[in-house]
């Protein structure tokens, strides 16, 4: 079992330093880092014979999108595990490359809208990542982080003393954030009202006059949707 997580640390650290040595050559729009990512999602429970649940992606299909500024047409699926956005080239898969935060991807099944955005309070290493866009105001957006998470787990059967372990994707809960402006910084929407007001300087009060009338959950998407363009009107 060691074994088998070591292998994924090696192989995490491979990529790491490919991308880190793309990031120096260039701003090219694909990259082929998903290659070894690739090998160890698809060929891990055949090599290990590991028994591995669910999937890393929300939609398993490619979908059609316009990658904006280059305005044209690709085949795309977001990878929630990996936080990256696989595109279709040639008999390839390659990965867009999140360096260059311009990049908009519009896909058409859903018209979902995903950008890249930095978020400097995240633990990772890495903290460029997708979001999909759900507002779209001058001052404020609102955007989604779905994320799915590899994790290992243990299970022992009722009444024995061994136990099995499996690996799975597992689907984390979205998390919501804020933008101000076109700044591509992404700042995370806090649970408590209390700290949320600190988010509007100057408008705190409005805004709490607004959750309370409209009876606003900082839980629910589209009460969000509700108070970031409500907040766009102040």
């Amino acid at each position: 079992m060691k074994l088998f997580f070591k292998k994924i640390i090696l192989l995490s650290s491979i990529v790491l330093i490919s991308s880190s040595v793309f990031s120096q050559q260039g701003s090219s729009m694909f990259h082929n880092d998903m290659s070894t990512q690739a090998i160890l999602q698809k060929n891990i429970g055949k090599d290990y014979e590991f028994d591995i649940q669910g999937s890393p992606y929300y939609n398993e299909t490619f979908n059609s999108a316009k990658i904006t500024p280059i305005n044209k047409v690709f085949m795309v699926r977001y990878n929630a595990a990996l936080d990256v956005m696989e595109v279709i080239q040639g008999e390839d898969t390659l990965v867009l490359n999140k360096d260059n935060r311009n990049y908009k991807v519009i896909q058409s099944n859903g018209n979902i809208i995903y950008r890249i955005l930095e978020d400097n309070e995240s633990n990772s290493d890495e903290k460029l990542g997708f979001y999909i866009q759900l507002t779209d105001g001058e001052k404020i957006k609102l955007h989604r982080k779905d994320r799915k998470k590899f994790t290992e787990v243990t299970r022992t059967a009722y009444g024995s003393n061994t136990s099995s372990t499996y690996a799975k994707y597992k689907e984390q809960k979205s998390e919501f954030f804020i933008e101000y402006g076109d700044s591509g910084t992404a700042v995370k929407l806090p649970k408590k009202k209390k700290s949320l007001l600190k988010l509007f300087a100057g408008k705190e009060g409005d805004i709490k006059k607004f959750l309370k009338k409209n009876s606003i959950k900082l839980s629910k998407e589209k009460d969000l949707i509700k108070l970031i363009n409500y907040a766009n009107s102040l």
